[in-house]
């Protein structure tokens, strides 16, 4: 028993070292101040600013790390290849062309104690995205509130004696801090939908077998029958729709055959609409 928890302390313990040492002793932004007034935007504006060229990608990453503060100079690079593209090809290399996307902890990333990039990365990462920070988890994942030992407990951004929520407590905060515009989490029984919740922002579970799991890790071992939902976070309601239409777009059936073949529908709602007597009705 005691050899057990001496193997678990060290464990933690070369874990911990390993968090520390990934984190940049000096900024690569020094005192730079980049334009807060981009931590504004929500994801379907920060693309479009882009997309028309009215923003580079290396304002907004600058602006998100100085907020985030992690992984700076793969994002930096990533915002300035982005940058270079966009001069080249007079246009935009992806729909998320240069849009920070943060990460929850389990989805594997290459370079981040992974041999290669989960599939939903790969899929971003080719319609333009920066990755720039991983978020916190609790351990075990099943639990929704966000603790472990590696990290200690998140805090919800709004109200410090409350919960973020979890099991994607950190993407949570993060955009409740508008330290990420958008976020992927994953969600079993409310790991998405609790944190969206606790931290005034939009989450969808969306159903099973349709945004691809493959490369993803379990928490444990055992626990591949319980199907996970890897699913968005945003600030608006239409970051939930760029991000759903961007992957199913891509027709991911067709590099992770476990995926229902069903195309993403967007819908326009009827804005002249309001609810009397538990119906909708037109307005008059």
């Amino acid at each position: 028993m005691l050899s057990s928890v001496f193997m678990a302390t060290s464990s933690i313990q070369r874990i911990r070292e390993l968090r520390d040492a990934s984190i940049p002793k000096d900024s690569l932004l020094g005192n730079l101040l980049p334009d807060s007034s981009v931590l504004n935007y929500s994801a379907t504006q920060l693309v479009t600013k882009l997309a028309q060229g009215q923003l580079t990608a290396q304002q907004v990453i600058k602006a998100y790390l100085k907020r985030a503060e992690f992984l700076e100079k793969e994002a930096l690079d990533r915002a300035k290849y982005l940058d270079e593209e966009f001069k080249k090809r007079g246009g935009r290399v992806g729909p998320l062309h240069g849009l920070p996307i943060s990460l929850k902890g389990w989805i594997k990333w290459i370079g981040r104690i992974a041999e290669d990039d989960t599939l939903i990365v790969k899929i971003l990462y080719e319609a333009g995205a920066i990755f720039y920070v991983r978020t916190t988890e609790p351990q075990s994942l099943m639990h929704l509130e966000c603790s472990g030992p590696i990290y200690g407990t998140t805090l919800n951004p709004f109200n410090r004696n409350l919960t973020s929520g979890g099991s994607s407590g950190g993407e949570g905060a993060l955009l409740g801090l508008k330290a990420s515009p958008m976020s992927i989490g994953i969600d079993i029984g409310g790991s998405i939908r609790s944190p969206a919740a606790n931290n005034e922002v939009y989450g969808l579970r969306p159903t099973a077998f349709r945004i691809p799991v493959a490369g993803v890790m379990v928490a444990q071992m055992g626990s591949e029958s319980i199907i996970g939902v890897l699913g968005p976070l945003a600030r608006k309601r239409e970051g939930i729709n760029l991000f759903m239409k961007t992957v199913l777009d891509t027709e991911p059936w067709l590099r992770d055959p476990s995926l229902v073949p069903i195309p993403w529908r967007s819908i326009s709602l009827n804005s002249n609409l309001n609810l009397s007597d538990d119906q909708w009705v037109p307005n008059q």
